[in-house]
């Protein structure tokens, strides 16, 4: 199938050009400004601020970030990930007084964003995702573990003693808990219990009430109504402007014994506020219903221009953000104007209702954020880890354990550490050749040193060209020895100056020993990259490699004469072989990263994108594919969506340029932003198409379908078809071999050109 792309046309503008989507965008902005609210009170109060800083840096980095772009539709603003390490900071540098820490922080958030200004001045920000995924996944669940410690205390209404480490606040839970209060007990249990409720609740309308705009306003509520002591709520300055604050400069060049302590804190901040910056962005890239792509170096700047307009006016550090960016998305942005639009309301918010938001308790918060903190750090994390390989559940663990143990700086560089470990250990002999005399200690030294290089260098060792058949472009093939994620920058480099259009195969010979997680993720994304730009990127080789574990994604090891394990069938692979031997399709249980090469619309959203159990053959003339799909969709990202779907080639009388959906209801409406609805009565569908009018024959081929199958969606590109039922899972084997009969009796009558018009106007 040919490669149809998103009509550049339909493409929301960003900068000026954006303003004219401002009904949209208006409308997100306030979505999140409501989201926002109670969430950046409390990133505050968790990160041992004056409540009103959370809204100070919400409101410059929603007033700030349009203005100097480097993405699309992401929100900046405070970050839960990072209250942990500002409360760290400020412990640190007031040498355990908030009180003073808190100005000293502030001096280290200006000093984070001058240093990003610095660092995106030399193209900084792509460096930060040679930082190994599992790392960075477990420095956010150990962020989790914390907020959830720390936060206990205010759940249940007991004083909080802030504490550096989760060791010490778990040794003070005790005597806290021993205060706990009735009323503050239960409107935070309540409000916890209600924020795990919304994430079940079916129904349009729970995204566009923001749980913890819910809970925020039943605790202000019950706390006005049983007349909660104000040492039990939000503590705000009765006017905006007094919570502004100035960095104590003069505090910091009259201690010298703090210059240390603040070299390192500026060091943390940069390096997470980095880290964390280019993993949300990549995030939000990924359910862009647009699939518009994000610079890191421009958002790394947007962010010191942001951290440094915050620091001096009293705000916390500023990162883009992921929860609300997909608020914000689901709202329908189209812009990051959206963020202006939420800055304006937040700045209302502020100045004129602050004696309402006093009356928010600090439980309800408490609740807000010990459900975020679950999110990061909950069971489904680890299980994925292990699902994608024993070696990634090893890195995973290690790490958490050590950011637990010493703090979120050592912590990463004891991961990294595990991480490079590993991968020596992986490529280099055993121990044994040692001791059996097949290597000398110098022999095991040379080869160590020189691994180890190898994992920064270019993975490239010959890159030539190709004729190609006919009039297309010449074949750029690379032969790459083993990649792993700290060299996969060279990598793209590499492919980066193939010229535009040439398609690329990266052939991985017997000198490539181990591809690793980072690795073949990075291959995922730019297979799928080049799809979008119609190019191919062709892998040879990897059938040589022994995975780690079924994921397609998991970690790769290439050893010359070891045993290849044959992929196991699972219960639902054994059901379905007998469909395929039936209807003589080809069978394959293998499970493989999806790549939306076609660029159907329904496959753009969501991550983790993976594929099984695949049918594949012809049935009445017809080509098609049947196979399991499961992906992650916002905001359970850790829960997996399941649909059997059917993929047909269309001959040439049957392709349209225009693309044609068909789908049950609203569903998948925000991702069908570039297409028009067309009025059709075909049982509760609706019928989106891009550009051109409708085409009657597929009108009556999905009216034909739905009232033989029940409710589906229907893509159909110049590429060919797709069909799926929205409403169940993987579908039961008698099931698929019905809706393939189904599917390819109804293209046998549309290619016929028989009439429907009786059905249609039926």
């Amino acid at each position: 199938m040919a490669h149809s792309p998103v009509s550049e046309s339909a493409v929301p503008q960003s900068g000026w050009a954006g303003l004219r989507h401002w009904r949209h965008d208006a409308l997100a902005g306030l979505q999140v400004a409501l989201l926002w609210t109670p969430f950046s009170l409390g990133v505050a109060l968790a990160s041992g601020a004056p409540a009103v800083a959370g809204l100070i840096s919400a409101i410059v980095a929603g007033l700030l970030y349009p203005l100097l772009g480097g993405s699309h539709v992401t929100v900046s603003g405070p970050a839960a990930a990072l209250a942990p390490v500002l409360l760290w900071g400020m412990l640190t540098l007031g040498h355990g007084d908030l009180a003073v820490g808190y100005p000293l922080v502030l001096v280290a958030v200006v000093l984070t964003g001058i240093l990003q200004l610095g660092l995106a001045a030399i193209k900084a920000g792509r460096y930060a995702s040679l930082l190994p995924v599992t790392v960075v996944e477990a420095m956010l669940a150990a962020i989790g573990i914390m907020i959830i410690v720390r936060q206990i205390p205010a759940l249940f209404g007991a004083p909080s003693v802030p504490a550096k480490s989760v060791l010490e606040g778990l040794g003070l839970l005790p005597d806290q808990l021993a205060q706990a209060q009735l009323v503050p007990a239960a409107i935070g249990l309540g409000g916890l219990a209600l924020m795990f409720l919304f994430r079940h609740l079916p129904g349009r309308w729970v995204r566009w009430v923001p749980p913890a705009i819910v809970v925020s306003v039943l605790g202000g509520v019950i706390g006005w109504l049983v007349a909660l002591s104000p040492s039990l709520r939000i503590s705000m300055p009765e006017r905006f402007l007094d919570g502004f604050v100035m960095p104590d400069f003069s505090g910091l060049l009259d201690s010298p014994d703090i210059w240390l302590g603040m070299l390192v804190v500026v060091m943390t901040f940069t390096m997470i506020d980095g880290v964390e910056s280019v993993a949300s962005v990549k995030a939000v890239d990924k359910i862009d219903p647009w699939r518009r792509q994000s610079d890191a170096n421009k958002t790394l700047r947007a962010m010191g221009v942001c951290n440094f307009t915050s620091g001096m006016l009293g705000g916390l550090t500023v990162i883009p953000n992921a929860v609300p960016s997909r608020a914000n998305i689901d709202a329908g942005a189209r812009t990051l104007w959206s963020n202006l639009y939420s800055g304006l309301f937040l700045l209302v918010f502020a100045l004129l209702l602050p004696a309402l938001l006093m009356r928010i308790p600090l439980a309800a918060i408490a609740a807000i954020l010990i459900y975020i903190g679950w999110r990061l750090c909950e069971p489904a994390i680890f299980r994925r880890m292990a699902a994608i390989g024993r070696d990634r559940l090893l890195v995973f663990t290690a790490t958490v354990l050590a950011i637990l143990l010493t703090d979120l700086l050592k912590g990463m560089f004891i991961g990294i550490a595990v991480e490079l470990a590993l991968l020596l250990y992986l490529q280099v002999p055993s121990v044994r050749w040692i001791i059996t005399g097949r290597f000398t200690f110098k022999d095991a030294w040379q080869v160590h040193r020189q691994t180890l290089a190898g994992l920064f260098r270019s993975p490239v060792i010959k890159h030539r060209t190709e004729p190609a058949e006919g009039q297309a472009p010449e074949r750029h093939v690379f032969t790459v020895g083993s990649l792993v994620g700290f060299n996969t920058l060279p990598m793209e480099e590499s492919l980066a100056r193939v010229p535009h259009g040439s398609p690329v195969v990266l052939r991985f010979t017997e000198s490539a020993k181990l591809i690793d997680h980072s690795a073949m993720e990075f291959l995922q994304h730019t297979e799928e990259d080049m799809a979008g730009q119609g190019r191919s990127l062709t892998l040879e080789g990897l059938d040589q490699f022994q995975s780690f574990a079924p994921h397609p994604l998991a970690t790769r090891l290439q050893e010359p004469g070891a045993k290849m394990r044959a992929v196991a069938l699972d219960e639902r692979a054994r059901r379905l072989a007998p469909v395929a031997d039936a209807l003589q399709l080809q069978f394959d249980a293998a499970v493989r990263a999806t790549v939306n090469r076609d660029d159907f619309i329904y496959l753009r959203r969501g991550d983790q994108r993976e594929e099984r159990n695949l049918l594949k053959g012809k049935i009445r003339a017809w080509n098609v594919r049947v196979l399991d799909y499961s992906h992650t969709s916002a905001p359970d990202y850790h829960v997996a969506h399941r649909h059997t779907l059917i993929f047909v080639d269309l001959p040439g009388e049957l392709l349209c340029p225009d693309v044609h959906v068909l789908s049950p209801g609203h569903y998948l409406e925000r991702y069908l932003v570039d297409l028009i609805e067309v009025p059709v009565d075909i049982e509760g569908h609706r019928l989106y198409v891009q550009g051109g009018e409708p085409d009657p024959g597929f009108q009556a081929f999905g009216l034909a379908l739905v009232r033989s199958s029940g409710p589906l969606y229907v893509e159909w590109r110049k590429t060919g078809l797709l069909v799926f039922a929205p409403a169940t899972a993987w579908e039961p084997p008698a099931r698929v071999q019905a809706l393939l009969e189904a599917v390819t009796l109804s293209l046998d009558t549309w290619r016929a050109g028989r009439s429907f018009s009786d059905e249609v106007t039926s």
